[in-house]
């Protein structure tokens, strides 16, 4: 190993621990505390918006949490070697997916404001739908892809862990990282599946009779895109706050908003995909769920969202230039990651709200700075314990940038 290689390991392995841990968790307990007292004011008036909105904000959270691990496993599949400074950044968002498994299963205490079918069951499902059968199924789902995670993002950082305790240049053999790999396919596995799951069940199940088998992606496909708007926000604000300076490349960056861009247009393939099928086929039972939303009272909320996820996106980061300007690419990001938070509004609340029109107020601003909060500590969490920058990737990205 040349001596220049030596030291920039070193100078990764003391970025690894320069993550803003401090600033992560005051922001974290402020809005947590501020959000649950919040909706626990409101619990009393307004339990039936509290729990919708803790609803649709556990479906964006939970799916930001697994998409973002998800983009890591993608990169170990794919073999993408540029994301080495930068992907533990993604795969952080791990500490989040048992928090979210223990904040599902406290839905319960709100299961009659959330589920319908809970007042009115459905007989023609039988047990499917019964509150005991779905927590326990999709309780199951949850806790397997939070384990699976675990043993993903764990298996990739031990090399790391071994090089910061060690103080010496760790490399990973082929059977380390055939591991690594075999743990990131099951991975993508159980996220297909049980976020497909956990969308068809808690989400498509509010809306009686509609029935959509494009949905599930849809879902963990959003939650993939919301994972890379994710990493773009906080790759371009670690630069500064960990001190990456040059070691996070324009050419870093530029392949990072290709992929926010390419997967922006696959959301909005999906969307148009199942709108399609569903103005086609012409069927009452499909229909009248977007019907309601794409006329009338929640129509703007619609057309937000297009704009939102799909449009300004697209054409924001058409060109080359837009995609390596970090304040740029950041405010898209942003405003992607509105528009899919919006989206989980637009696609729950309407089946629950008994055709009250949209209103944002301060439940869901509760809801949303009570799981942002707790999203935010379980960063901090994660970066008190575990590198926050793998000295092993970020060398081999920046080895392969400048040839060597």
């Amino acid at each position: 190993m040349s001596t220049a290689t030596a030291v920039n390991r070193a100078e990764l392995a003391q970025k690894a621990r320069a993550f803003p841990v401090a600033s992560f968790r005051v922001f974290g307990l402020a809005a947590t505390a501020v959000g649950l007292v919040l909706l626990l004011l409101n619990l009393r008036s307004h339990p039936d918006r509290v729990w919708s909105a803790y609803h649709f904000n556990l479906f964006d959270w939970l799916g930001l949490a697994m998409g973002s691990v998800v983009v890591g496993a993608s990169q170990k599949l794919a073999k993408g070697h540029w994301s080495g400074v930068i992907i533990r950044l993604a795969e952080a968002a791990v500490a989040f997916v048992p928090v979210a498994v223990v904040l599902f299963l406290l839905s319960f205490f709100g299961k009659s404001y959330i589920y319908p079918w809970v007042a009115t069951p459905r007989t023609d499902l039988g047990w499917w739908l019964t509150p005991a059968g779905f927590y326990v199924r999709d309780g199951l789902a949850l806790a397997v892809m939070a384990w699976l995670s675990w043993r993903f993002v764990r298996s990739d950082m031990a090399p790391d862990i071994r090089e910061l305790t060690t103080g010496k240049p760790v490399e990973t053999d082929p059977n380390e990282k055939g591991q690594i790999a075999r743990n990131a396919a099951f991975v993508v596995l159980a996220y297909a599946f049980g976020l497909s799951l956990f969308a068809f069940d808690a989400v498509m199940s509010l809306a009686h009779g509609w029935v959509s088998n494009l949905f599930g992606a849809f879902y963990f496909m959003g939650s993939f895109l919301a994972g890379w708007m994710w990493l773009a926000v906080l790759s371009i604000r670690m630069r500064s706050s960990m001190g990456l300076g040059a070691l996070y490349s324009s050419k870093q960056q530029h392949d990072l908003g290709k992929l926010c861009f390419g997967f922006t247009v696959f959301w909005g393939y999906l969307m148009f995909a199942q709108f399609l099928v569903i103005w086609y086929g012409n069927l009452q039972d499909e229909t009248y769920f977007i019907f309601y939303r794409l006329w009338g009272a929640w129509r703007p909320v619609g057309i937000a969202v297009f704009l939102m996820v799909f449009l300004i996106p697209f054409i924001g980061i058409l060109g080359e230039k837009p995609k390596r300007s970090p304040p740029y690419l950041m405010a898209i990001a942003l405003i992607s990651l509105t528009g899919i938070w919006l989206e989980r509004y637009f696609e729950v609340v309407p089946s629950i709200s008994n055709g009250a029109a949209p209103a944002i107020g301060v439940p869901e601003i509760g809801a949303v700075l009570f799981f942002g909060g707790l999203f935010a500590l379980s960063y901090s969490w994660f970066a008190s314990r575990y590198p926050m920058v793998s000295p092993r990737l970020a060398a081999d990205t920046l080895e392969r940038e400048h040839g060597h």
